[in-house]
């Protein structure tokens, strides 16, 4: 029997005919959760069974999902990155969840083959993907992370596009952050002799206030034709518009549903990995339910709604287009630059081992999300990795920040609760090089409220 810890907000709802894929839903009436950030259905958002499950039964529904590797049929010819493998025997239901499994089994039968010139070897782990499509609606799962060096990934795929929910990391001892970090991305698969095909050319890099394989939490994203949202345990992460990434917006076709774990070179070297890190009965990515939201014909509530709220940003001169008035330059080596910014605006420009502060007044108990572009124009992508960060001081608890890296501005951003006494904190940006630059643009501190109020 399933344990829910979750409200459900069950309600009783009559269905109109909807489209999933070419196949048609005939209308009935049955009683269905809403979207966990939206409780009161004000979205009017109607619950697409093709796609969702509750995993209650003793067996997976075959009528919904193919599991990867079963009568050696692996759909869209994806047997998982190497070395890991995906096998059917890596897939179960155990307690109304299901379970993907990664272990260490050096003698199953691998496939012959390499996945980008990596062989098939010791980790067997599996993946699952729907039979049905859906064209746009909000996805949600409530889930736990596999606790180790593994993935942990809920996505989709479509013609010319892949949308990333999120790819967490479960544990990597050198890098402690890797597992509090979402990624929640766009991949491009458009045209195969584009550069950029198969690639992540969208990213939200978003750092969590908790570990992903410590617990369950509800992730969701609406995926809308004009913008996309974000959500965590009832809050928004973040809103972005179609407009705002342009040819970034890949996803414009209907989409199938995946649920999968693997090991690759990602957040470590595989090649290093033992035994010792996967030990019986394997380590296991637990889902408690997959379910996916449509609106109804000529639903009104979208009209209803902007794409993308704007929020108050406590912070001051956020966009530095006022010089570094409002901000404390700890080592006097920041200006701010004209024409190298985020829009070809003003940025903050750090050299030289400093770090450039702002206080701001908050509220006690109250969870904020911190947010900025970096840019590092020494890294090469290659061999060359510099980093800088953003952070946060005297919030209630231990200094948290957020690395950066790439050559070009990217969004990074992390999450954090005020203590209960707690009306002031410190924000910034810093930079431990000397002698390499690091940019940083549009910040902005904004609460994150919670939505899952009934």
């Amino acid at each position: 029997m399933k344990k829910l810890t979750l409200p459900m907000h069950l309600k009783t709802l009559a269905v109109t005919t909807i489209s999933v894929g070419t196949a048609l839903l005939s209308p009935s009436t049955f009683s269905q959760p809403f979207p966990y950030t939206d409780p009161q259905n004000s979205g009017g958002w109607v619950l697409n069974p093709a796609v969702s499950d509750e995993f209650n039964g003793d067996k997976l529904d075959k009528n919904k999902w193919i599991v990867q590797g079963e009568n050696n049929h692996y759909e869209n010819n994806f047997k998982g990155r190497a070395p890991s493998q995906f096998v059917p025997h890596a897939i179960s239901l155990e307690n109304g969840e299901l379970i993907i499994t990664t272990r260490w089994e050096p003698d199953f039968n691998f496939l012959d083959e390499e996945f980008n010139g990596i062989k098939y070897s010791n980790i067997t782990t599996g993946g699952v993907i729907s039979k049905a499509r859906f064209h746009y609606g909000y996805m949600e799962t409530r889930s736990k992370a596999a606790d180790g060096p593994i993935s942990s990934s809920f996505w989709t795929t479509g013609k010319g596009g892949e949308i990333d929910v999120f790819e967490h990391w479960g544990h990597n001892p050198n890098k402690p952050d890797s597992a509090q970090r979402m990624h929640t991305s766009f991949h491009d698969w458009r045209d195969p002799k584009s550069a950029t095909w198969g690639k992540r050319i969208w990213t939200n890099d978003h750092k969590l206030d908790f570990r992903v394989a410590d617990d369950y939490h509800v992730y969701g994203l609406e995926w809308d034709p004009e913008y996309l949202k974000i959500f965590v345990d009832g809050r928004l992460v973040r809103c972005t518009t179609r407009e705002q990434m342009g040819d970034l917006w890949v996803a414009t076709n209907e989409q199938k549903v995946w649920l999968d774990s693997e090991v690759f070179p990602w957040e470590g070297n595989p090649s290093q990995l033992t035994a010792a890190d996967y030990p019986a009965p394997g380590r296991q990515f637990k889902t408690d339910y997959v379910r996916i939201w449509q609106r109804q014909p000529n639903n009104k509530s979208k009209a209803q709604q902007p794409a993308c709220t704007k929020h108050e940003n406590l912070i001051s001169n956020a966009s530095f287009e006022t010089g570094l008035a409002g901000w404390t330059d700890t080592n006097d080596n920041t200006t701010a630059t004209n024409g190298k910014g985020l829009n070809g605006s003003n940025s903050a420009y750090l050299l030289d081992k400093t770090m450039l502060e702002q206080k701001v007044k908050v509220k006690p108990n109250t969870t904020y999300i911190l947010s900025a572009y970096i840019k590092l124009p020494g890294t090469n992508m290659k061999n060359i990795w510099h980093n800088g960060w953003i952070g946060v001081k005297g919030w209630g608890g231990e200094e948290i920040n957020k690395k950066g890296f790439h050559n070009s501005y990217h969004y990074h951003s992390l999450q954090f609760t005020t203590g209960s006494t707690v009306e002031e904190i410190t924000i910034y940006a810093r930079n431990d090089w000397s002698g390499h630059p690091l940019y940083v643009d549009d910040f902005e501190l904004r609460e994150m409220p919670y939505l899952a109020k009934q």
